[in-house]
């Protein structure tokens, strides 16, 4: 019996069952975007920066920048010092947009003729060089990012550079990690370890994360990022992973749309899993051009800390596509070889010049492709049993000072490459072209 005619049907079940969620919050209007500016400051130099939301970008340039992928950082420097800085604007954006590029993107939709239009944006544009004591502002014309902005100013001037790092989330954006009263998880303080107690701890915890109950054996706990949470974050930010959103009927929609139709949809929410009896403190994706195919994080903060830095715990998987499941009618199929996943993330992190340590320890278990382990939805994963550690440093971190800790070797086993593996009966799973949470 051909099963094409059950998918309008599992679409419609998808929608009705998120008919439920809260609805989207009304839209409020923008206020002035430099009053919630976050400064930084080094010596006689101090840096405020904003990123600005599509409509605050709207009401500032009575032009749609968003619909263009053009995001404005606004950007104020006061140097009170004896020298001129020029800034590095790659520092901000890599792929800035240039001042008259944007003017010609828009110059069919401004009542200002084209040269107005230019001069516009080239006035408010950050100047590149800040001399000795003075004070400028300006914008630099960034990509858009729709949940989290990390970047950099960094100041130049010869034999001194200034670098000054921010992370912002984006006004109106709604992350699941913006509920979490971090100063309260643990009101009894944090337990300090050297490496060989941080090494006892995490080989302690349990192998996986819990599912959707709460106590079914979930993906393999199989990741450990040593750092400062704004740290942390700005750094993965900074790599391309975007925050999630939290469950909302608008969040939903574009979700169940990004499946079906293939749109980009960057910042999907996920489900919750669990440790430590609660979901994830936070989630971050890398998306394909949809939902369906993305290498996505859960990390919760944990009850020690590494010489006084947080030690986040958590896993990591790549999903590679949806399938149906009984326990949450459709889900994301996840690649059965998880510590692909795991090696893409430590790349990932030496990649952007913050990995000062690596390592791995035992606790998740070994399997293969002869006794695969099985996850909530019933996926099989092999691993070699190990979650991998990553230590941040503060500061550029050279490959070439990259450490290994005299810990486990990871290792990706070319024998656990995947195989067509059944699940158990009970789940029944068929791929769906549908949306997902998870």
């Amino acid at each position: 019996m051909a099963r094409t005619p059950l998918l309008p049907l599992m679409f419609v079940a998808l929608c009705l069952s998120l008919l439920g969620c809260a609805a989207a919050p009304p839209k409020s209007e923008p206020e002035d975007f430099r009053i919630r500016a976050e400064t930084l400051a080094e010596g006689g130099v101090r840096v405020s920066a904003t990123v600005l939301s599509p409509a605050e970008t709207e009401d500032v340039f009575s032009l749609p920048l968003a619909k263009k992928g053009i995001q404005p950082v606004w950007v104020a420097v006061d140097n009170q010092e004896d020298k001129d800085f020029a800034v590095m604007m790659l520092s901000i954006d890599p792929d800035y947009f240039a001042p008259s590029e944007v003017a010609w993107k828009f110059r069919a939709q401004h009542e200002m003729g084209p040269g107005e239009l230019m001069d516009m944006f080239l006035e408010r544009q950050l100047p590149a060089v800040i001399p000795r004591d003075s004070q400028v502002s300006g914008f630099v014309y960034t990509n858009l990012d729709p949940g989290a902005k990390a970047f950099a100013v960094e100041l130049i001037a010869e034999g001194d550079i200034r670098s000054f790092e921010f992370v912002q989330v984006v006004p109106g954006f709604e992350a699941d990690f913006m509920a979490v009263d971090f100063q309260q998880l643990y009101p009894e303080g944090f337990q300090d370890l050297d490496l060989e107690g941080l090494r006892e701890y995490l080989e302690d915890l349990p192998c996986c994360v819990a599912g959707g109950d709460g106590e079914t054996p979930g993906d393999p706990l199989n990741l450990v990022i040593v750092g400062d949470g704004r740290h942390v974050l700005a750094t993965l930010v900074r790599r391309g992973w975007d925050p999630t959103e939290t469950m909302r009927r608008d969040t939903a929609w574009l979700t169940v749309a990004s499946s079906l139709f293939g749109r980009y949809y960057r910042t999907s929410p996920v489900s919750p899993l669990y440790l430590f009896d609660r979901p994830q403190d936070f989630a971050l994706q890398k998306a394909r051009r949809t939902v369906d195919e993305r290498n996505h994080l859960r990390l919760w903060l944990a009850p020690v800390t590494l010489d006084g830095q947080s030690v986040w715990v958590g896993q990591i998987s790549r999903d590679i596509g949806v399938k149906a499941s009984s326990k949450t009618l459709v889900t994301h199929k996840i690649d059965p070889v998880v510590d692909e996943a795991r090696f893409y993330i430590t790349l990932d992190l030496a990649a952007s010049e913050t990995l000062r340590a690596y390592g791995a320890v035992k606790g998740v278990g070994y399997s293969d492709r002869a006794a695969p382990r099985f996850n909530y939805t019933k996926d099989p994963y092999y691993t070699d049993g190990q979650r991998v550690v990553l230590i941040l440093g503060k500061g550029r971190q050279h490959l070439e000072n990259l450490k290994r800790l005299p810990w486990e070797k990871p290792t990706i086993d070319p024998e656990q490459r995947p195989e067509r593996v059944t699940p158990p009966a009970a789940d029944g799973d068929d791929p769906v072209p549908a949306a997902v949470n998870g």
